[in-house]
């Protein structure tokens, strides 16, 4: 529907457009949302169970309005400008060719800018903290992702329309902010995303289909809020908005998608979205706020926002007789219960809830719309400043993620980072502009520049009127807590992934109840708008149902990308070195249980809950063992958890040849293990009769050279040896095994038992399996200090409490050596922080584990269909953050190759990277009891998610029975004395 002003009117320039084949007359700049709405389309795209889905949070965070744009897939059709003759598509489909998102980078390395100062956001605190400090004399540059700056606040009117007469103050506002700030000498970019930051002066932006680096001085971060979800079924509907997403369609593009709106939430928003809407002859059905209605006990906020603000208060007045105007009923009290409709939105349910949130019997009814608009608030958008390692603290608003800590200008704990605006504590847009211009002085005197102290008293008192109004402002809009506790199974709480509300609480009532456990398990927080959504709901309930306070960190790590980023702009070819860098990485626990135990006995104590120390409970328990396994953390986190799942069995590149740790001699020993621990994955799958996406293909290790076939023969030979089948592929026979692959590979091996397996699921399934035999877990548990006793066993103090054992296996991974030094066992084992990378969702490409001859690098494609990238590119220590990180250079470098094999990975985004932890040894384990230690055994070793089974069941038939089918002499650790 076209919304009516007699000030403003269409731009006479048109586009046509065509959407699943029908043709949509569009105006000239606007985006493809607005020209969908304004033929009346919301329903955007299909996810990947046929469901209808369309725009949700309207400012590019939620991607739920992904699109693809001739050829180009996952496009946000909110911030999509439309150009003529676009072919957009719902939904991919194999009978088109899917098109490179970005051109190939031109030079060796990104393009870098410096300047003084970056404001990473171009609304009315990134603009104010702009001006202030270009006003200081600073070179400013501002980031800023939409088409024109302003922001959720000023809003402005898109080129798609033409305004005739004066300019609303609200616009004409904005404006003068913008032309000042660029007359002061800001250069502002727009359509620029931000994809990560990597250090106060290292920050990646994708601007015109490149990434570039900003190298500031000094960082200002200016990214304002998201509006804050509050689920219940049917929200994700077609025609269920945001109330910011409507707002932006009426307000800049003069269109609403629907004839009969309802607005509904908690704050004066929805109250000003309504009467806007009104006055260009739109149609609101009822504003529905979920605060009681305010009365004479708010008589002293009233009376505050009068003294601080008296302008705002009228305006809020106007609002209200707006809505008596059109008769539009304004129900305080209320919520929406559900959303009912099939392919778009028809009719809601709504419900009168008391002071305790509760909804009150006899109060149900309907109301008939095709356009809900849902404002419950905002989050603020934290990703960068936690990225780059900023103090958080808690938010007391229900569904929230954490805020960061600043001072009153804007300061964080990492020097020379400042946040200011919603984006660090939700206070408005007067309260932005203030804090954005203390920001922009302090970063400007940070810089050497002369800044006015008559400056700074003025603006604190703005600040403190701003805030005082907005304080007496939610004092009246105050409304009872949201809580999950009343809403149905089937409610969807993670939208990308279309986990529900009944699969989080049965994973959370069978033990998996962290965010990051549900996250590994359910793929909560995997898609495309990377957790933002639901990120502070999947907390909530946790804490609800646990009992368990949040603590910040307990919430979805940030990770890069912060937005998904074209892969094709991200490959930069870098060096290649030998096997994998080590480093020293210190305890990265972050227990959620804690509480002091009595003392404890067991016959055997595994030390490490990864997939290792999992598959030993099992053997164990199996074979009749009283076994207790101990974890400093959470089961699977860490090495286990954040691994890609390939499952070898020839030898990597960097096991043989010259770049071979001892020769090759060590790895070549452990070739033998790989076929069993296959099969035995295989055992666990069958016994536990759940999917744990096993999957065996075969393996290729392709060839670009002559050099590398020549390479691959040598080592095929000395495979063969070992009783590895393998064979030599010749170019035209791996096209036809993988046509996929580069046509300009020369060949590869192939390596039939090879494959993949979902380690996100497995490692839990082994843990049920232990549990059901009865072996014992308890998380939170770091192991201090190991003593024998006098008459066997040994004595274990660990932070809960002391546990007493017969025999002790050291399963601890990269954290081994650690261990075994409390025994007093030198251990040659370190860990090596490792990348990985994830795709978005593509097409089936490849069927096989592909690693390359003369790289570093893996690939296989999930069961999600998304592609995981990998082969150990080294990541690194944050020690703000206190995690392991990708680094910049090991994503370029790895997105290169892989690109190079794999040329559909072009048509792609990155959607996330994480750090893994590998465990560099020799190439082969250690395992077994060691010398002069009676009772106490090694079970570790690299490549630890393909042989953990085989050596678990090996070393548990050497401790339960005196031997094993295989002989483990090759692995003791007596091979290195």
């Amino acid at each position: 529907m076209e919304l009516k002003s007699q000030d403003i009117s269409q731009s006479a320039e048109t586009r046509t457009i065509w959407f699943d084949g029908q043709a949509i007359q569009a105006l000239a700049s606007e985006t493809i949302a607005a020209a969908l709405a304004r033929s009346n389309i919301v329903a955007l795209r299909e996810n990947t169970q046929g469901e209808k889905r369309g725009l949700w949070c309207g400012m590019g965070s939620c991607y739920e309005c992904v699109v693809e744009v001739d050829g180009k897939g996952s496009q946000r059709s909110c911030m999509t400008l439309v150009e003529q003759g676009m072919q957009i598509h719902s939904r991919r489909s194999d009978d088109r060719t899917p098109q490179p998102l970005a051109s190939a980078p031109a030079t060796v390395e990104p393009a870098e800018t410096a300047c003084d100062l970056l404001v990473l956001g171009a609304g009315p605190a990134g603009l104010s903290a702009a001006l202030a400090a270009a006003q200081a004399g600073a070179a400013v540059i501002v980031i800023d992702e939409r088409p024109q700056s302003g922001g959720q606040f000023f809003k402005p009117l898109a080129p798609s329309h033409i305004l005739h007469g004066n300019m609303p103050p609200q616009w004409r506002d904005g404006e003068k902010l913008l032309t000042d700030a660029v007359a002061a000498g800001v250069t502002v970019v727009q359509q620029a995303t931000v994809w990560a930051a990597f250090s106060v002066n290292e920050i990646a932006v994708m601007v015109n289909g490149q990434t570039r680096l900003f190298r500031p001085a000094q960082l200002i971060i200016a990214t304002g809020a998201y509006e804050r979800p509050v689920p219940f079924p049917g929200w994700t509907l077609p025609g269920v908005m945001t109330t910011g997403a409507g707002q932006t369609l009426a307000k800049a593009y003069r269109v609403i998608p629907g004839s009969r709106v309802v607005v509904s939430g908690n704050g004066p928003l929805n109250l000003q979205f309504a009467a806007d809407l009104l006055e260009s002859q739109g149609s609101v059905v009822e504003v529905l706020e979920r605060a009681p209605k305010p009365g004479l006990k708010h008589f002293r906020q009233i009376f505050t926002m009068l003294q601080a603000a008296p302008e705002l208060l009228w305006k809020g007045r106007h609002y209200l007789g707006v809505l008596k105007k059109h008769r539009v009923p304004l129900s305080w009290g209320y919520e929406v219960v559900a959303a009912h409709g099939q392919q778009r939105l028809e009719r809601i349910t709504v419900m009168r809830v008391d002071a305790n949130g509760q909804r009150i019997a006899g109060s149900r009814r309907e109301i008939d719309c095709d356009v809900l608009c849902l404002g419950h608030g905002f989050i603020p958008s934290t990703d960068l400043a936690r990225m780059l390692g900023c103090e958080q603290q808690l938010s007391a608003t229900p569904f929230s993620t954490p805020t960061i800590k600043t001072d009153p200008n804007g300061a964080t704990s990492v020097s020379g980072v400042y946040v200011v605006g919603d984006g660090a504590k939700l206070g408005g847009a007067q309260v932005a502009q203030a804090r954005g211009r203390l920001a922009g002085l302090a970063a400007a005197a940070a810089l050497g520049k002369t800044v006015s102290p008559q400056d700074i008293p003025t603006l604190t008192s703005r600040l403190t009127r701003a805030e005082d109004f907005q304080r007496a402002l939610w004092q009246v809009y105050q409304a009872p807590a949201v809580s999950l506790a009343s809403l149905e199974d089937e409610t969807v709480i993670c939208r990308c992934e279309n986990i529900t509300l009944g699969r989080l609480r049965q994973a959370i009532s069978q033990g998996i109840d962290t965010p990051a456990a549900l996250k590994r398990n359910l793929r909560s927080g995997m898609g495309l708008c990377q957790g933002r959504t639901c990120s502070g709901m999947v907390a909530q309930l946790v804490e609800e149902m646990t009992g368990r306070r949040n603590t910040v960190s307990g919430f979805y790590a940030p990770r890069f990308p912060v937005r998904p980023v074209p892969i094709a702009a991200l490959a930069f070819e870098k060096p290649e070195w030998g096997g994998h860098k080590p480093a020293i990485t210190p305890n990265l626990a972050r227990p959620v249980e804690q509480t002091a135990l009595p003392l404890q006995k067991t016959d055997i104590l595994v030390i490490g809950g990864g997939v290792m120390g999992n598959c030993l409970g099992y053997y164990l328990a199996a074979g009749g063992a009283g076994v207790l396994v101990v974890e400093r953390d959470e089961i699977n986190l860490q090495a286990s958890g954040a691994n890609a799942g390939s499952l070898h069995v020839q030898l990597l590149s960097f096991d043989f040849g010259s770049k071979a740790q001892e020769g090759g001699g060590p790895a070549a020993q452990t070739l033998p293990l790989g076929p069993t621990s296959v099969r035995l994955w295989q055992a666990l799958e069958q016994a536990s009769g759940e999917s744990l996406e096993i999957k065996i293909t075969g393996g290729l290790m392709v060839a670009e050279t002559e050099q590398d076939m020549r390479f691959l023969e040598q080592k095929i030979a000395l495979e063969r040896r070992y009783g590895i089948e393998t064979e030599l592929l010749d170019a035209a026979q791996l096209n036809r095994l993988s046509p996929h692959l580069s046509p300009d590979l020369l060949g590869a091996e192939f390596c039939p038992m090879e494959g993949k397996i979902n380690p996100l699921r497995a490692t839990y399934v082994v843990n049920r399996l232990a549990t059901e035999a009865g072996a014992r877990f308890q998380r939170g548990t770091d192991v201090q200090a190991i003593e024998p006793l006098p008459h066997g066993g040994y004595r274990v103090q660990t932070s809960r409490g002391v546990i007493e054992a017969g025999r002790v296996i050291n399963a601890a991974g990269a954290w081994a050596a650690k261990v075994a030094e409390m025994v007093d066992v030198p251990l040659p084992v370190k860990g090596a922080p490792l990348q990985m990378i994830v795709t978005e969702q593509s097409a089936p490409r490849i069927d096989h584990l592909i690693a390359h001859a003369g790289r570093h690098l893996s690939l296989k494609q999930t069961a999600h269909g998304s592609i995981l990238i990998g082969g150990g590119w080294s990541a690194g220590f944050n020690p703000e953050m206190r995690m392991n990180q990708s680094l910049r250079a090991s994503i370029e470098g790895n997105l290169w190759v892989a690109g190079k094999v794999l040329p559909a990975l072009n048509s792609l985004h990155m959607v996330r990277s994480w750090a893994g932890m590998n465990i560099n040894i020799d190439g082969a384990p250690i395992v077994g009891e060691v010398p002069g230690k009676a009772g106490f055994y090694h079970a570790v070793t690299s490549n630890g998610y393909t042989l953990a089974p085989v050596v678990a069941w090996s070393l548990s038939q050497q401790i339960l029975q005196g031997r094993s089918e295989i002989d483990l002499a090759p692995y003791a650790i007596s091979r290195f004395h």
